[in-house]
This record gives structure tokens, C-alpha cells and sequence, in this order.
């Protein structure tokens, strides 16, 4: 499932796992990790992934929805409401406690 939507968004986005690590500031190796399905995306990924490129997160945590939000930059408040957002789905579906 998120090892898909990692998959699409570079798809979508035409870059490799290394500019891609670059854009969000992850580990190239943890992406890979993560596409292969080896673990869970972790709630600081997803909270970069959001915010440094727009991602709509119900997109990303339930396929839902349009893969990038409206907005072209988030300001502070709204990364907080995302941040949250996503660390509310999470707990609902029992990635993290």
C-alpha cells in the first residue's frame, strides 16, 4: 500500500530514489526500504513527504482522494494541521500508538 503510493509519487514526479531523497531529506536507503515493503513509513516521513511536496496525506494513507493538495506552499499553520493529521490516521490505523 505505501510502498505503492512511494512508487507513484516518484512516477508521477519523474525522479529518481536519490533526488527524491534530496527533495524530502530522507535517506535514500530508508525510501528503498520502504518501497520494497520492508517497513512502515514513519510519521516524520510522511510529515516531510506532506510538507516539502505538497502531498495530500489522505491520499497517501488511504488512496483517497487527489495526490497533491491545492496548495503550492504550506505555511506553519497548515503544516501543524497536516503533521496532526497524519499522526490522527496513523493511530486509527494502528501504525503508531
Amino acid at each position: 500500500m505505501y510502498a505503492d503510493r512511494i512508487k507513484q509519487l516518484r512516477n508521477k514526479l519523474d525522479i529518481s530514489v536519490a533526488k527524491f531523497s534530496k527533495k524530502i531529506g530522507v535517506p535514500e536507503r530508508t525510501i528503498t526500504s520502504y518501497e520494497r515493503g520492508e517497513h512502515a513509513p514513519s510519521l516524520d516521513f510522511l510529515a516531510k513527504l506532506c510538507m516539502n511536496l505538497n502531498i495530500n496525506a489522505n491520499w497517501f494513507i488511504s488512496g483517497e482522494g487527489e495526490m497533491f493538495n491545492g496548495q503550492s506552499s504550506p505555511d506553519k499553520d497548515t503544516k501543524e494541521l497536516i503533521h496532526n493529521e497524519v499522526r490522527k490516521i496513523l493511530k486509527d490505523e494502528g501504525v503508531i500508538k
